[in-house]
């Protein structure tokens, strides 16, 4: 059976009946004068009571949907009726919610939340990672690189502190540095690498530490210093290699400041030595930071390893060259009176029988006078009758031959007679127009 068919029928039935009876106005309906003929009340308005003049418009917060509505509706939680008369409700829009129902007006989402549609009664929080900064967001936003959110519900990004960085969109933690790198400044999308000379020996570090004294760091990234390996050193901080010593000094052990000198007695041939090495016999280094050993000089001896002094050759020995190690005894008929003597002088007595003859004291002048830097003539005189006297340094004893000749350059030299001390000796052929005369002394 059609249910609806037969009510419809019975209320127009009864509608007409009533109409007909000229009766008030029934809940639903009105009329200029409360009585029938009367109309239905239109959507958006309802007659509550008999008799109605006026349709009552909806309340802000209700609706009324269709005609001849006896009754409001409350808007339902979600949405929103704002006006008088409304015949439906309004959604709340992306970014609001209508909290409750019979709302009049819509409430923005507040910052830390937001609501993504239409028709939300409820805001939702901001998952970790994202943010919503003001009220009446529909969406979040992702925290960007350098930044991160921890929490739900969150209106603001956090930046990421020295020491840490994030990398990535819609992070909701931080990453520290790894050893080797540092952040130094907040809210940095990536690590730095510990530049040369510098290291980050832990984690989360906002700044790199300069490599001590005697250490050093190459490259970049370095989580530790590296000492200065033997031969090398590092004199100050922040350095990032190592120096060779250079050649007169050396560095013995690793993790050095300073190289040190040779000493004396040593030297260090080469750059970047770990050791310092003994002057060899022969040669000697007087002073430190040599670089080489110097040959024992004519007259002196070094007879052992690593010395910084020369021994002289004592008296009764010599030594002829560079770079000896023993001095050696003067041969038979030879001499050296003083110390340090590089040869020997020939001695008067060359047989060795302790007395100087003619023979020998003729071939020790002979040998004496051509060198000796201390003889010569002085005190030139001319006496009465072409006599000459003249006095000789150092030597007061001897008896020397005078030679003459005419022409200086020549090397045909007369004798003219032997000069006897004081040194006096006569030539006749010397007078007034004579040519020119030169004289000259030879022993004997």
């Amino acid at each position: 059976m059609n249910h609806k068919l037969i009510l419809s029928a019975f209320t127009a039935l009864w509608s007409a009946q009533y109409f007909a009876s000229a009766q008030p106005c029934p809940p639903g309906y009105y009329s200029t004068n409360g009585s029938a003929p009367c109309v239905p009340a239109p959507p958006g308005y309802y007659v509550p009571t008999l008799g109605a003049t006026n349709p009552t418009p909806a309340d802000p917060g209700y609706y009324v949907s269709g005609y001849a509505a006896t009754t409001q509706l409350l808007a339902n939680a979600g949405t929103y009726c704002p006006l008088p008369g409304m015949s439906g409700t309004i959604p709340a829009p992306p970014g609001y919610v209508a909290p409750s129902s019979g709302s009049s007006a819509i409430t923005p989402v507040a910052p830390g939340f937001f609501a993504p549609g239409f028709g939300n009664a409820l805001a939702t929080p901001t998952p970790a990672g994202q943010y919503t900064p003001v009220s009446g967001m529909s969406a979040p936003v992702s925290a960007v690189p350098g930044y991160y959110v921890p929490n739900l519900g969150s209106f603001s990004m956090t930046p990421a502190d020295p020491g840490y960085y994030v990398p990535t969109n819609g992070a909701s933690a931080q990453t520290p540095a790894s050893a080797g790198q540092y952040t130094p400044v907040p809210a940095m999308s990536a690590a730095i690498a510990s530049p040369p000379g510098y290291f980050t020996a832990n984690p989360g570090s906002a700044a790199a530490t300069p490599a001590g004294v005697g250490t050093f760091a190459s490259g970049f990234g370095n989580s530790a210093a590296t000492p200065a390996p033997p031969g090398q050193y590092a004199p100050f901080i922040g350095m990032a290699a190592a120096i060779p010593a250079l050649a007169g000094y050396f560095v013995p052990n690793q993790g050095s400041a300073f190289p040190t000198p040779a000493a004396p007695g040593y030297y260090v041939a080469t750059n970047g030595a770990s050791a310092q090495t003994p002057a060899l016999s022969g040669s000697y280094t007087p002073i430190g930071a040599m670089s080489s050993a110097v040959p024992t000089p004519p007259g002196y001896f070094v007879p052992g390893p690593a010395s910084s002094v020369l021994t002289p050759a004592p008296v009764g020995s010599f030594v002829p060259g560079f770079g000896s190690f023993v001095a050696t005894p003067d041969p038979v008929g030879r001499y050296t009176p003083i110390p340090g003597m590089a040869g020997t002088i020939a001695a008067g007595d060359l047989d060795n029988d302790g007395i100087v003859s003619q023979i020998e004291l003729n071939a020790t002048l002979t040998n004496y006078w051509p060198y000796s830097p201390w003889l010569s003539m002085t005190n030139f005189g001319e006496q009465c009758g072409g006599h000459f006297e003249f006095a000789l340094t150092n030597a007061s004893a001897w008896d020397f031959s005078v030679l003459y000749a005419t022409n200086l350059p020549t090397t045909n030299w007369n004798f003219l007679g032997p000069a006897h001390p004081v040194y006096q000796f006569s030539d006749p052929s010397a007078t007034n127009g004579a040519p020119q005369r030169f004289y000259r002394l030879r022993w004997p």
